[in-house]
Formats: structure tokens, C-alpha cells, sequence
């Protein structure tokens, strides 16, 4: 499908939005194309020390899911992450989907990887439509003193995304989208400093603010269930055709 759209780009058929001269993505560091039949378990861990309920789960962040490798489901080029209401685990109605490429809780893969300041972080993606869900592409460097989140978006509102540098003195924004951001695929990006933080949507900038000067920043992508809003409905899910990592240097 990419190479199809290049190639009519090329022909002049639709145009495809530039990126910023100053967001050059560099070199490819870090990538999953989704293009095997199961989840990369060298790349990806499902625990992560930000979740505070045995590195799988945490109610006191308005969570109501339990991470599963269940959850997680690759094909057609395409990963697919399913929340649903099946009762994984005493305490837990609902499993969800959470992956990370470090701060693991000792379940670190063996490709672990780190984000590191100017690096450009883009994932295409198709958000989902029921409203009660979470997802969000984020780092963590285990104490969340400079979590970056390259997007959050809350489902009961089909026309915002939340981007947002928590390293102080950071800086957020919100994004209006003109249109459902749940009705067809959407590239979101940013660059992490060093000296501006930098949001992309498709493309295009639509936020900047201050600097990031992290270390040791796991990667993580997720599908959470909102305590806040929950669920009417009992499974939801969303699709990630890739997730890319760039740096300049």
C-alpha cells in the first residue's frame, strides 16, 4: 500500500503533505513494519515499570485493563490492538494492549531501545471509533520526569489529540482535527528535542514547544481503557501499520 501511494503521489494522482525542512527524519534507527504473523517479542515487552499494578496494569492512572500478549495481533502488514471485557485476571474485567521497547521490569526484549533527544518518532495509525479507549505512542524513562507523548487520544471525541513534553518546563497542546480522525489513517509524529519539542500530523506541524533532553526513554504504544468514560460497548480496537524511529546523528 505505501509503494502505491508513492508511486501515484509521483504521477501527480494526490498529494501527500511535506514534512518541515527542520524535521529531516535522518537516519532509520529503530522500526516495526508489522509485516510478520506474530508480534515481535525481541523488539517488544509487555510489562513496563510505568504501570504500577505488576508492571500490567494501573487503576490509580484511570486504567481498567490488564496487558496481554493477547491482545496483540499482526497481519496484512498490520498490527491490531484488541481491548476487551473477558476478565483476564482476578481484580481486572478488561484486558488491553500495551508494548514497549524497555523499562520492562526485567522483562526487557533483546532488541530493548531507547529514545534519545532529536530523535523523530512517527506512527501511522487508524484510531477507534467506540468511545472508552485510550491509545497513545509515548516514552518512558521510568520515573516519568521527561515522559513525551507523541499523541493521546480519547475515543468519546473523534477530533482531538493531546501532545504533550512533560520534561519541565515542556509544554502541551491540543489538536483540533477539521475532520473524525477515526474514519481513515493518520501519520503522527514528533521530534524530541533537542531544543524544541515538534508535533506532526500527517505531515504537517501543529505544535512546538520546549526542549527534551532525556536518557534512557523506552518507547511505548498502547491501547488503555478509560476508567474516566468507560466502554458501552465489550471489545474495541485500533490498527498500527508502522512505528519509526529517526535520528540525525
Amino acid at each position: 500500500m505505501r509503494k502505491l501511494l508513492t508511486a501515484l503521489a509521483m504521477l501527480g494522482l494526490f498529494a501527500v503533505p511535506i514534512r518541515a525542512a527542520d524535521a529531516a527524519p535522518g537516519k532509520l534507527v529503530f522500526a516495526d513494519e508489522f509485516d510478520g504473523t506474530a508480534i515481535d517479542r525481541t523488539k517488544w515487552a509487555i510489562h513496563s515499570n510505568a504501570e504500577a499494578d505488576e508492571c500490567l496494569g494501573n487503576k490509580g492512572n484511570q486504567q481498567l485493563e490488564r496487558h496481554t500478549w493477547d491482545a496483540l495481533s499482526v497481519g496484512d502488514g498490520k498490527l491490531t490492538m484488541t481491548a476487551r471485557k473477558n476478565n483476564p485476571t482476578p481484580g481486572y474485567e478488561w484486558s488491553g494492549a500495551l508494548i514497549t521497547t524497555g523499562q520492562a521490569c526485567g522483562h526487557e526484549p533483546a532488541q530493548s531501545f531507547a529514545v534519545r533527544p532529536g530523535d523523530y518518532i512517527e506512527t501511522r495509525l487508524k484510531l477507534p471509533a467506540d468511545k472508552g479507549f485510550w491509545p497513545s505512542t509515548w516514552t518512558w524513562n521510568g520515573n516519568g520526569s521527561n515522559e513525551q507523548d507523541t499523541y493521546e487520544f480519547y475515543s468519546d471525541n473523534h477530533n482531538a489529540l493531546y501532545l504533550t513534553n512533560h520534561q519541565s518546563p515542556g509544554g502541551a497542546c491540543t489538536y483540533q482535527s477539521p475532520t473524525d480522525l477515526t474514519t481513515d489513517w493518520h501519520t503522527i509524529a514528533e521530534q524530541v528535542g533537542p531544543d524544541h519539542t515538534v508535533w506532526y500530523v500527517d505531515g504537517k506541524e501543529v505544535c512546538r514547544q520546549g526542549a527534551y533532553s532525556g536518557t534512557g526513554d523506552a518507547l511505548i504504544l498502547d491501547l488503555f481503557v478509560y476508567g474516566k468514560i468507560p466502554p458501552t460497548v465489550s471489545s474495541g480496537s485500533m490498527q498500527i501499520d508502522y512505528v519509526r524511529v529517526y535520528r540525525q546523528s
